[in-house]
């Protein structure tokens, strides 16, 4: 433990957020404030940060919250039906929380993800500005259009939005497609998935989806889900800003007519691609290889030719630097 413990902090914090990320070890994670004792600041704070609050368990989640007051924690999940009790938990013992999973938010807020069943909606201030940088909804689960009345134009620092698509291949119903287009000029991050219920993705982008990326006039970096070259062709088209970072996961069976990695080639053409940097491509999916070695290395001098880095989804944690170039290039710095 003590070995651990006095690693650098920042190969101390790469090694924790692998751990976390490997999810049949959390039941262990649970009881961790019993081993955050043992451990000295800041590896301390480093440990809680990465801890996940068992959130199916209220009385296991609030006993944690209790136990590690005044920390800081990267994600907490709440459930629906103990919000209250668990919202209470944090502010009585004084937990900062960077991701809240949950149907509402506070000021203090940066990461948002909405999935569930939704009723009401906040009542914000017209003066209030929210320090809310990242929000994910999902298509399926939508609050009513006067929560994203009330939330958007209160998040001027909102600047990174994911979108898990509805069966079909729209971003949203019509009626709040005005609230987030008042909110698209500022978006610097923007991500298309899918979302677990699409068994397969739409093989071209709707007019919905083009109109909404041709008022992203700010956007740097762009991640597409689960789809085929011609729906990146047609997303990346849209595109009016000039793209330093694309992210891409093929759709099984993309290259069914032989001619997928031409048109990957194509998309480097478009005017939108002219200042790419980087350009990542899962290699797998859940049915698994997307991309042989053949192709790949097709891809690849592509991408060279054209001066644009090509990456997998791989990142070490022994060259930190690299990891944080991404962050450099969306940020424009």
């Amino acid at each position: 433990m003590a070995v651990i413990q006095d690693l650098p902090p920042e190969l101390l914090r790469r090694i924790l957020e692998l751990f976390a990320a490997d999810w049949p070890f959390q039941k262990d994670r649970r009881n961790v404030s019993l081993v955050a004792r043992a451990w000295r600041h800041p590896s301390q704070s480093l440990l809680l940060y990465h801890m996940k609050v068992p959130r199916l368990n209220l009385t296991l989640c609030t006993d944690a919250l209790r136990s590690n007051a005044g920390c800081t924690l990267r994600v907490v999940e709440v459930e629906w039906y103990n919000v209250r009790e668990i919202m209470g938990a944090l502010h009585e013992h004084d937990v900062s929380v960077e991701t809240l999973i949950v149907y509402g938010a506070q000021d203090s807020l940066k990461s948002l993800r909405l999935e569930g069943h939704f009723e009401r909606h906040p009542r914000i201030p017209s003066d209030t500005k929210l320090k809310l940088t990242n929000l994910t909804v999902d298509a399926h689960y939508l609050p009513s259009p006067a929560f994203f009345n009330s939330i958007l134009p209160a998040a001027p620092f909102l600047t990174s939005l994911e979108l898990e698509v509805r069966d079909g291949g729209e971003l949203l119903p019509s009626e709040y497609i005005s609230p987030f287009k008042s909110i698209a000029h500022q978006l610097r991050h923007l991500t298309i998935s899918p979302g677990l219920r699409t068994s397969r993705p739409t093989s071209r982008a709707s007019l919905q989806v083009t109109s909404f990326l041709a008022s992203c006039t700010s956007l740097k970096s762009l991640e597409l889900c689960s789809c085929g070259p011609a729906y990146i062709r047609d997303i990346v088209s849209a595109v009016r800003a000039p793209l330093f970072v694309l992210e891409t996961q093929l759709a099984a069976g993309w290259n069914a007519g032989g001619t997928g990695v031409a048109e990957l080639a194509s998309v480097l053409e478009l005017p939108a691609m002219a200042n790419l940097k980087r350009w990542r491509m899962d290699k797998y999916d859940f049915d698994g290889n997307l991309l042989d070695q053949e192709a790949r290395a097709r891809w690849e001098a592509v991408c060279r030719a054209r001066g644009a880095e090509p990456r997998d989804e791989t990142r070490f944690f022994t060259v930190l630097c690299l990891l944080l170039k991404d962050e450099q290039l969306i940020r424009g710095s």
